[in-house]
């Protein structure tokens, strides 16, 4: 049995999230990792960073798992049209949406949750959780972010839920965070703005059984 997965981070030097970044891409990583051992499941991941990826070779590294389910994660910057990596344009809504068919697709970026989701499903992406707004970045604590970010994936690949209780778990993650008085208000501010911008598209009762395929 085999799980495939891509992890597309952007850690340029360009990039002013790039620790963040790093650290979602990284823990992520282990995120797979403990589920290959917990589950003996063979996990088939591609980490695509700034020096691997563009808009011209995304088909080419896709093409070996998206004729198939698979897991997508998105760590760097966006706009409702676009998803960007080293400031290049790599997915948009024009150009390598399609290479997103059969994906679920879970973001830490910006306003990609608009058109560019709308198009990534109608494309027959499975699924899409994000944000259609920003996704904000409180400086200094990128270790909290990263935890609350993470939260979508331990719910549901390593606690086996449906992507949207994965998603209410999200939310609950975020609110923990909005109502912990040892982060100061105004950082608190940022976690309650990122909350209110998730968004789920596309079929929310799957969960990690429906991307597990035979070998």
């Amino acid at each position: 049995m085999r799980l495939n997965t891509v992890i597309i981070a952007d850690d340029s030097a360009e990039c002013d999230i790039r620790d963040l970044c790093i650290m979602l891409k990284d823990n992520t990583i282990q995120l797979l990792q403990q589920y290959q051992t917990a589950q003996a499941v063979d996990v088939n991941n591609a980490v695509l960073s700034s020096d691997a990826i563009s808009k011209n070779n995304i088909s080419e590294q896709l093409s070996q798992i998206n004729n198939n389910h698979f897991l997508s994660f998105w760590f760097g910057h966006g706009e409702k049209d676009k998803f960007k990596i080293a400031n290049d344009a790599i997915v948009t809504t024009t150009v390598n949406y399609y290479v997103f068919s059969n994906a679920l697709i879970y973001t830490f970026s910006c306003f990609n949750g608009q058109e560019l989701a709308d198009v990534l499903i109608a494309n027959k992406a499975i699924a899409f959780v994000g944000y259609d707004k920003e996704a904000q970045c409180p400086l200094g604590i990128d270790d909290i972010t990263s935890e609350i970010a993470q939260t979508f994936i331990v719910s549901f690949m390593i606690e086996g839920k449906q992507v949207k209780e994965a998603v209410s778990d999200l939310k609950k993650a975020y609110d923990d965070a909005v109502y912990n008085e040892k982060i100061d208000a105004f950082r608190r501010g940022y976690f309650q703005t990122n909350r209110d911008a998730l968004v789920l598209k596309g079929d929310g009762d799957l969960t990690i059984n429906d991307f597990v395929i035979s070998n």
